[in-house]
């Protein structure tokens, strides 16, 4: 239904999306130049000052995030700068904890040409190229740094390119990340058989699914929004997720242990619409483009900084940690980069050559 909906969005412009689990979803706002509608044909960004002063965008903004999470917080602060400083000509009308589409539909409203602006896990993107999920897959990264220096290679610059041309999908920033996420349940976890048993909660997103049952758990996909309750009733063991998860969330309430498995990274890209980002005049998008950088990396730095404050208080909350076996681990996820190759045709060669520039990277920068 959605789909349907998503795709009518994109050639209307105007309609409301309707309703998920009857939440009142909305369409995207149409972009006016001279308070006017936008005729049909996507306006120039290349234009007189003039033109630009008359040009006037709001873009629905949307993700799953509740107000205590870092990626809810670094949302409303650019909807804030990118008002302030384009002088109101952007507008991002932001609605987080699931109020519009999230995960891969939220995705999809970009590459049907919504006027949208979305923060997801970049798997997604591996529905329209499979390499993403070799990015972004388990047991690669150990740092932000690290993280950092691969999202600056060409190859994710090519496969962003790519994204923008053949798919329509905007990359606009990488570093909205919240550290890195680990096995939280109420049992000592140090090595995959200890997960045998165990019904972990999982996003939706195919990568994670397949990366916890490689861990050695049974994944139960569900909105963080409903694995509250989930955990509360027994229906699933714990999660998978990050230490800001757990405390901002209130899951450490029914989760006492964490094992540092640490599998995946923590991370959210944001984009938007190709076509719709190539039609803000230079002017504008420029603008647009430092405060996304902006925010991202204030995000990630004062989500670092903020780690051992929320330890301490998880801490007084009875929750513990115990360190894992990690070769066990990444021995275990190794499979999961086969089923990336096989089932989204992803380059065979592409995480060896992940692994090589991070085994360099981490030999000079000790």
């Amino acid at each position: 239904m959605k789909k349907a909906i998503a795709i009518l969005l994109a050639s209307t412009m105007a309609l409301s999306l309707s309703a998920c689990g009857g939440s009142g979803k909305q369409a995207a706002s149409t972009p006016t130049t001279g308070g006017a509608e936008a005729e049909a044909e996507t306006p120039k960004a290349e234009v007189s000052d003039e033109e630009a002063d008359d040009y006037q965008i709001t873009i629905k903004f949307s993700n799953v995030f509740q107000p205590a999470e870092w990626n809810y917080k670094a949302s409303e602060y650019l909807a804030e700068i990118v008002k302030e400083r384009t002088e109101g000509h952007i507008v991002l009308e932001y609605y987080g904890q699931n109020q519009l589409d999230c995960y891969g539909e939220s995705v999809e409203q970009a590459h049907n040409g919504a006027i949208w602006m979305g923060l997801e896990e970049p798997s997604y993107f591996a529905d329209y190229i499979g390499d993403f999920n070799v990015l972004v897959g388990p047991m690669l990264y150990t740092s932000n740094k690290e993280y950092n220096a691969v999202m600056e290679t060409d190859i994710v610059k090519d496969l962003n390119d790519r994204l923008a041309k053949e798919f329509n999908i905007h990359v606009l920033d990488t570093h909205y990340s919240f550290g890195f996420r680990s096995v939280c349940t109420n049992k000592v976890v140090e090595k995959p058989a200890d997960l045998n048993g165990l019904i972990l909660r999982s996003t939706e997103s195919p990568l994670f699914i397949q990366t916890i049952t490689a861990l050695g758990a049974t994944p139960s996909p569900m909105s963080f929004t409903e694995c509250i309750s989930a955990m509360s009733s027994g229906v699933v063991n714990g999660f998978e997720g990050s230490i800001s998860t757990l405390k901002d969330t209130g899951a450490y309430e029914y989760t006492k242990n964490v094992a540092n498995t640490n599998h995946f990274i923590a991370t959210r890209w944001l984009f938007m619409a190709e076509d719709v980002y190539q039609s803000i005049p230079k002017k504008w998008r420029d603008i647009l483009d430092e405060c996304c950088v902006e925010a991202g990396i204030w995000e990630q730095e004062h989500a670092e900084e903020d780690e051992a404050d929320m330890i301490t208080f998880l801490e007084q909350q009875g929750v513990k940690w115990n360190d894992v076996d990690i070769d066990a681990f990444t021995e275990a996820c190794t499979p999961v980069y086969d089923w990336i190759v096989e089932e989204y045709k992803a380059d065979p060669e592409l995480h060896g050559k992940l692994v090589e520039f991070l085994t360099d990277y981490r030999s000079k920068n000790k």
